[in-house]
């Protein structure tokens, strides 16, 4: 962040256990944008721990009215802030260094919605570091702000299930079919719920379907009648397999079968 830097001291200690134990706010910026979100980033010092507190406000979320700490890490000319949230690691917030401007990237708990929020001056000018700061310290004593960053497994699970049948629901529109769709979870370790985003790894067979219904009206008619379900689970090789009428879609962490090669299996095998 390209502020100011304000000497301050805290108004009260901060407990041995905090995530901020040994740092102290020094810097304040505030983004928002026209839709009324407000996204507030505070640079803790000593520099070297990386750190910084996250705000938000406004962003139709379930991170309202939450501050979290983040670990501040630079790539190329983006500055991106990791934080913890129901137990996995989540980049929520990423600002980008134009070139003489900056901008901010927020992506939803989902990540699949972004927003883009611009530099408030007015707003930076009347931010209280401190006061931010006292904020995260009262909220790292709640149970329930505890609980929200705990592992949740069913929430994760929700997650994906929402994202895939948003993904289902357009493909049956394109194909005019009734497909249905199922995440075999016994067949996925908490471990992997952590490395994997299942909502963005199980969609992939669907959107071939969509794009195949798309193209022509022979592909929508051969899809309805030989395919009537997709299921995505966890093998340890990435694969496509077609077992009656029944897309069996197995992801491994970091692999998955490309669109080109799952495009090519539903020409030759429908």
């Amino acid at each position: 962040m390209s502020v100011v830097a304000l000497s301050l001291g805290c108004s009260r200690g901060v407990r041995p256990d905090s995530a901020v134990a040994g740092t102290k706010p020094v810097t304040g910026k505030v983004y928002s944008n026209e839709a009324g979100e407000k996204i507030t980033l505070i640079g803790l010092e000593p520099g070297d721990a990386h750190k910084a507190l996250v705000a938000f406000e406004g962003t139709k979320s379930e991170l309202d009215g939450q501050v979290l700490v983040a670990s501040v890490g630079e790539e190329r000319r983006e500055t991106q802030y990791w934080t913890l949230w129901r137990g996995r690691k989540q980049r929520f917030v990423t600002v980008n260094d134009r070139g003489g401007y900056q901008d901010l990237v927020f992506s939803n708990v989902n990540h699949t919605d972004y927003t883009y929020l611009k530099p408030d001056t007015a707003k930076t000018g009347a931010l209280k570091v401190e006061k931010v700061f006292e904020r995260y310290q009262d909220l790292e004593g709640d149970k329930k702000y505890q609980a929200l960053l705990a592992f949740d497994r069913k929430f994760w699970t929700n997650q994906a299930e929402v994202q895939l049948a948003e993904a289902l629901a357009a493909t049956n529109k394109a194909c005019g079919s009734k497909l249905t769709s199922t995440v075999a979870w016994d067949s996925v370790t908490d471990e992997q719920i952590n490395e994997m985003s299942f909502g963005s790894y199980c969609v992939g067979p669907l959107e071939s379907l969509q794009k195949l219904c798309e193209r022509s009206d022979e592909a929508k008619r051969t899809i309805q009648q030989k395919v009537q379900t997709v299921e995505c689970r966890v093998d340890p090789k990435a694969a496509l397999k077609l077992e009656a009428q029944k897309v069996i879609w197995s992801v491994t962490s970091g692999e998955t079968v490309q669109p080109e090669a799952t495009t090519t299996f539903f020409t030759d095998n429908l």
